[in-house]
């Protein structure tokens, strides 16, 4: 390939001194290995209203022939790449806008060019509106990507990008679709905190009546990153006030952006074809004779602007570099984690009990001290979901049942003073019902005393919630065990595995876990069916308490046994309550389910599996296939830019960036044609 210059692209090698090479070079490079695909990286772009001179403006910066014929628009992006490489070669390419469906998208990848002289650039943005589906009938706007690679070994390091220009009136040709396709695709490249913004206005429009203007400050309130430009001055009546509007703003007075304005004059098409001299020259011609000359010299003409572009440029990059570094490396931790929670590739069924077993050791170590309550794991550490601090969650549970029991868990309570409703009775009451238990009840027994079996039959009519109660415990703790396994494996692995391993494994063994449960529950209720037993002292005080607070004995001797086999039974009945509500969280909860919490996922219940259960729980869709190469390939291009950002760190720097003129005053090394 020719020399890049037998393009017609010289005017790209004055965005840059020499001294601001290093530093481009790392954005080059990064840009190069992918990243902008992931972070924002500096570019230029170029926005105004329709027919503002967008185009041209950006053809004088770049030197690239952009369509900018007053009958045309822009149509779509075009990000110029411009990147440093051995050999020249100019490479096109389309990037499929989001609302493309995903037969559109393949079909626009596999468009690629190369470009041999420069007058294929003319064809070139008419062969990609055909191909986006662009026509005079159909499409206006594409929200696809054009995309101009040049490579060569003396092009700057940069991206410049020309935008669809903003519509103030639709027409008929132009769809309310395509005004906010228009406005969001400009806007995306607004809001990129690391874009230079070009806001181009023309001198035709009045200035309240420039878009560009508003959305700018918008997304740039202190204007650190926007550099306004004026393009067709030459339309403006010499001494006018429209003229002197045009001059107010140039010097920041009207709209001020802290980068400033600058002026520039483009060249007509036509006239540019009957001029002699370069565009350039016809500019100088321009200015020499015009009232812009009481501008600084530096504020005027597109050798100036390169100049500032230049600087502009330098500064954004080395403003923005140490927030890009934080940030690949906050793209480098996410990537990891999704990497991680996919797991390593595994087609062979070795490979997936591989990750089997490592996934298993993860979840017993986190499961025993979630079982134990150590709670210095990064998983505890999340304050949005308590449950995932399991023995908080169930000895809590636990402690809400013992309180639960002394609540509810009598069939009745007795209450002197305030016994309203249906399970509520005075001591009065209670007792009649004992001796109406003891009528049935009678056997052999002396009169005044009761039958021994009365106390039972009383305890178990009392204790009757129990059972309900305990299940509902046990099935509570169950789910919030089931809840806490769900959040432990969304943690340490994707969806599709997670889900897996509890539907496949997990589920099934703690069904049989809660069986076990209620199991050893039945056992536990089974002891209070027989006759009451206790060596508890605490009954023999219980029993004494309540004869000494008892009302005197009534002349009918039955009234008296009923009234001794209550307070029995309300004695036992303390004491067996106190040692239920131990027994249910430790027997029956405890032992046969939280216990064994840990070892229904570990290693040694991996080697358990068959190869079924295995390939079911541990297998790949190729969907998962492809995110996990996506996910590879994101995280290398992250880590290759942050290994170029840190080799720029280490390099010595010489204080040379700290000689770079401000943005706003002229750089005394420069001369100014303009002056005569």
């Amino acid at each position: 390939m020719a020399d890049p210059n037998d393009f017609g692209l010289p005017a790209l090698q004055k965005l840059q001194s020499a001294e601001q090479m290093e530093l481009l070079d790392v954005v080059d490079s990064l840009r190069a290995c992918g990243l902008s695909e992931i972070v924002a990286l500096p570019q230029l772009i170029v926005c105004g209203d329709q027919s503002s001179g967008k185009s041209s403006v950006l053809e004088a910066i770049s030197g690239i022939p952009f369509p900018r014929q007053e009958t045309l628009c822009t149509r779509f992006a075009t990000e110029v790449i411009l990147r440093r490489a051995s050999k020249d070669e100019i490479t096109v390419s389309i990037v499929p806008g989001t609302d493309r469906t995903e037969v559109d998208r393949e079909r626009l990848k596999q468009f690629h060019r190369e470009l041999k002289t420069k007058d294929d650039f003319g064809d070139l943005f008419k062969i990609a509106g055909s191909e986006m589906g662009l026509s005079s009938t159909g499409r206006s706007f594409s929200n696809d990507i054009l995309r101009v690679e040049f490579c060569g070994p003396s092009q700057p390091q940069l991206t410049l990008v020309d935008l669809p220009g903003l519509i103030h009136a639709q027409i008929e040709s132009q769809t309310t679709g395509d005004v906010e396709l228009v406005h969001n695709l400009v806007s995306r490249y607004l809001n990129n905190p690391r874009s230079i913004i070009l806001a181009v206005v023309s001198a035709k429009n009045d200035i309240s009546n420039q878009i560009i203007l508003r959305n700018a400050r918008n997304v740039d309130p202190q204007g650190l990153r926007t550099l306004g430009i004026i393009t067709k001055p030459d339309v403006l009546v010499k001494g006018s006030k429209s003229e002197e509007a045009f001059i107010a703003l140039a010097r920041n007075e009207v709209v001020k952006f802290s980068l400033g304005w600058h002026v520039v004059k483009n060249i007509d098409s036509a006239i540019a074809q009957n001029h002699k001299g370069t565009r350039d020259q016809q500019e100088i011609l321009f200015f020499q004779e015009s009232n812009f000359t009481r501008l600084p010299a530096h504020t005027i003409g597109i050798a100036f602007l390169r100049a500032r572009l230049s600087k502009v440029l330098f500064n954004q990059i080395r403003q923005e570099l140490p927030q890009l570094i934080e940030d690949i490396q906050i793209h480098i931790s996410a990537a990891k984690v999704a990497r991680d929670r996919l797991g390593p590739s595994r087609k062979e069924v070795e490979q997936q009990q591989s990750f089997l077993i490592s996934l298993s050791q993860s979840f017993h170590t986190i499961c025993r001290d979630a079982v134990r309550g150590d709670y210095d794991h990064q998983f505890f550490q999340t304050d949005s979901n308590p449950e995932r601090r399991l023995c908080a969650t169930v000895m809590n549970m636990h402690f809400d049942f013992a309180s639960n029991m002394r609540k509810n868990g009598a069939s009745w309570r007795v209450d002197d003073e305030n016994a309203i409703g249906d399970n509520c009775c005075t001591r009065e009451e209670a007792i009649k019902e004992a001796w109406k238990l003891l009528k049935r009840s009678r056997g052999r027994e002396l009169p005044g005393l009761p039958n021994p079996l009365l106390v039972g039959e009383l305890f178990r009519q009392y204790s009757l919630p129990w059972g309900d109660l305990a299940r509902q415990h046990i099935r509570n703790v169950w789910e919030a065990a089931n809840r806490f396994l769900e959040l432990l494996l969304r943690y340490l692995t994707d969806d599709d595995v997670s889900d897996n391993v509890f539907r496949f494994w997990l589920y099934p063994i703690m069904e049989e876990k809660l069986s076990l449960a209620y199991s050893k529950l039945d056992e536990l209720l089974e002891v209070h069916k027989d006759y009451p037993m206790t060596t508890n002292s605490q009954f023999i005080n219980n029993s004494r308490k309540t004869r000494q607070d008892a009302s005197k004995p009534d002349l009918d001797m039955d009234m008296v046994a009923a009234e001794e086999a209550f307070d029995n039974m309300n004695a036992y009945y303390e004491v067996a309550l106190n040692l239920f509500t131990d027994n249910v969280p430790t027997l029956a909860v405890q032992a046969p389910l939280i216990r064994e919490v840990p070892k229904i996922f570990c290693p040694t219940a991996v080697f358990s599996m068959d190869t079924g259960v295995i390939n079911r729980i541990a297998g790949e869709t190729e969907e998962k296939i492809m995110e996990r190469d996506s996910i590879l390939h994101r995280l290398a291009t992250l880590e290759k830019g942050a290994l170029i950002c840190r080799q720029y760190a280490k390099r010595p720097q010489q204080g040379k960036y700290s000689r770079i003129p401000s943005m706003n005053q002229p750089d005394q090394s420069s001369s100014s044609p303009f002056i005569r």
